[in-house]
């Protein structure tokens, strides 16, 4: 028996054939063994040397690396692509195909893998399939991946924006109602340029954090607007983040259930780069006496909401504030506020906008009606020496909308105003 197997091991190593075939089949088992020793370790060495994220359609950073990888040029280099849609000037929107993708970026190797899961749908994202896209930097830090992540959501918000994004504080949380459209300044109205000089106030404060922190001055601005209803203080409000890249985080004093504290953290995690806005403050407070002890617990007045005035103070300057906060409040009545709540360090700046004259409302009849220079002229003839609010006039345009010459007549608008000419701006520190 020994012998047999001898001379038939003999005989397979003199053929050719079955020498072939018994290495492969060595070299298969050895294959087939080392296979999940390999895997696991390409696993552990994946996990320590390489960083890693994995997001799918359901989630706004997928379209965020989409646009990163666009903004990038990345797509270059892909040979496998699908069409998504298509882009303003009918330009292909292109992301890759599923399956794995590599890609230099920096000069580091990328990998890119993209799965298509057809038995999940992405809900309100299209009701298709969900994809999952798993983008891994071999030898790089999570906080690389983080950052192309944070460049693809400020390309997609540049490529998208229409104007200033609007939130409102929901419960603990700053919920988004979506983008207004944006405004220029010179299409508020006022008598001077005072919306201007404002305006180039807040930008001096947004580019001066080195400033502050060489002074050791807490990085915070404070702005006042007031006048009668229409006069614009809401305009001002939207064309200046609208000028200044800026979004709005509005503020109710008077929502049911809101307390200090709830105040104070809402203040202090309000959007980056947004105007915190209080409109209307007077009114939280209505009824609070002109120099009355501005530390004093629940104000007589007090929002019935539960916020006090000492906590609105507090959540302005209090040591918790958010740091380059540009603050915004707005009212009709600045007599009834009290001077704590108005002084340097939280309204450094007062502007008042209010009733303007013939010339400024001529300004606006030409905006409705360009070329029309004859027919502005009698309108602010027929003004007169009337001080009338932005609103009324605006009103008023829009209702003769269609016909310019009835337009001109200023019928009912040229009733005297009796509140004095508006005052400049008045700056603080």
């Amino acid at each position: 028996m020994t012998a047999f197997l001898s001379a038939w091991v003999d005989q397979a190593v003199r053929s050719e054939i079955l020498a072939g075939g018994l290495a492969l089949g060595i070299l298969g088992t050895a294959l087939a063994l080392l296979r999940p020793v390999l895997s696991g370790l390409w696993g552990v060495l994946s996990r320590r040397f390489s960083a890693s994220v994995t997001l799918d359609s359901r989630s706004d950073a997928y379209a965020a690396l989409h646009a990163w990888t666009e903004a990038q040029g990345v797509l270059t280099n892909c040979r496998r692509l699908r069409v998504t849609g298509l882009r303003r000037g009918d330009r292909n929107l292109l992301a890759p195909a599923p399956g794995l993708h590599l890609f230099w970026h920096g000069g580091r190797p990328c990998l890119l893998r993209r799965d298509l899961d057809r038995r999940a749908t992405s809900g309100g994202r299209g009701g298709g399939p969900v994809e999952t896209v798993t983008l891994t930097l071999p030898f790089g830090r999570v906080g690389t991946l983080c950052r192309w992540l944070e460049e693809g959501a400020g390309h997609l918000h540049r490529r998208d924006r229409i104007g200033p994004e609007v939130f409102i504080l929901r419960g603990d949380w700053w919920q988004s109602l979506g983008q207004v459209r944006g405004r220029g300044l010179e299409t508020v109205v006022a008598e001077d340029d005072r919306l201007h000089r404002l305006a180039g106030d807040l930008r001096r404060f947004l580019d001066a954090q080195a400033w502050y922190a060489q002074r050791g001055v807490p990085w915070r601005r404070g702005y006042l607007l007031y006048g009668p209803p229409g006069s614009g203080k809401s305009s001002a409000i939207r064309a200046l983040a609208s000028d200044m890249g800026l979004d709005i985080a509005s503020l109710d004093l008077s929502r049911p259930g809101l307390t200090d504290d709830d105040l104070r953290e809402a203040m202090a995690t309000a959007p980056p780069r947004a105007l915190l806005v209080i409109e209307d403050v007077d009114a939280a407070f209505r009824g609070r006496a002109l120099g009355g002890a501005a530390a004093g617990g629940t104000a007589a007045g007090g929002a019935a909401a539960g916020v006090t005035f000492s906590g609105l103070l507090n959540a302005i300057d209090g040591v918790a504030a958010q740091e380059g906060r540009a603050l915004v409040m707005t009212t009709n009545h600045r007599d009834r506020l009290d001077p704590a709540l108005v002084r340097p360090g939280r309204a450094d700046v007062h502007v008042e906008l209010g009733a303007v004259g013939a010339d400024a409302a001529a300004l606006m009849f030409l905006r409705f009606f360009p070329g029309e220079a004859a027919l502005a002229a009698r309108f602010r003839q027929a003004l007169g020496e009337a001080r009338v609010v932005p609103a009324a006039v605006q009103g008023w345009l829009l209702a003769q909308a269609d016909d310019p010459v009835a337009a001109s007549s200023a019928d009912g608008l040229a009733t005297p105003e009796p509140q004095q000419r508006t005052e400049a701006v008045c700056a603080g520190t």
